[in-house]
C-alpha cells in the first residue's frame, strides 16, 4: 500500500506538469537528475478495521506523506517558495484517490548532497479494496 500511495502522488504530479518527480524507492544517483526535482516518501503509515463484504475487504488508512522539493545550493529561498506556492500547492488537492491536507512545510541545507531541501508534509488518506478469493 505505500508503493501504491508514493506511486499515486508522483504520478498526479506528473500529470499536472511537475517534472523531475521520484519515489524514495527510485535507485537512480544524484547526478543523474535534474538539478531541481521532488523525492516522494511515506513518513508514517497506520491503518483502522476492515470492512468486509461478500466480494471484498476495504481497508481503510492513513499516511504523513513528504515531498522533498531538493534544488541546487544557489537556488534563493524566495524561489523555492514561489515553486511551491504556483506549482504544488494546488495539486494538494488533486492527488488521485487520496484525500490530502497540507501539515507543513520547512526548508533547511543538506550538507551531505550540497542543496536546498524544502520538505512539504501531507496528511493523506484513502481505501484499498482487495478482492475475496473464494477458499
Amino acid at each position: 500500500m505505500i508503493k501504491d500511495i508514493l506511486n499515486q502522488i508522483s504520478s498526479s504530479l506528473s500529470s499536472f506538469g511537475v517534472n523531475s518527480v521520484y519515489t524514495a524507492f527510485d535507485n537512480i544517483p544524484i547526478s543523474k537528475k535534474e538539478s531541481r526535482y521532488i523525492v516522494v516518501s511515506v513518513d508514517s503509515f497506520e491503518t483502522a478495521s476492515p470492512i468486509f463484504s461478500d466480494l471484498s475487504i476495504f481497508l481503510p488508512y492513513k499516511a504523513v506523506a513528504e515531498l522533498s522539493v531538493i534544488a541546487p545550493c544557489t537556488s534563493s529561498l524566495a524561489e523555492l517558495y514561489d515553486y511551491f506556492d504556483s506549482k504544488l500547492l494546488p495539486l494538494m488537492d488533486k492527488l488521485g484517490s487520496l484525500t490530502s491536507a497540507l501539515r507543513g512545510v520547512s526548508m533547511k541545507y543538506d550538507s551531505n548532497i550540497n542543496r536546498l531541501v524544502m520538505k512539504i508534509q501531507l496528511s493523506v488518506s484513502g481505501i484499498s479494496r482487495i478482492e475475496r478469493s473464494d477458499v
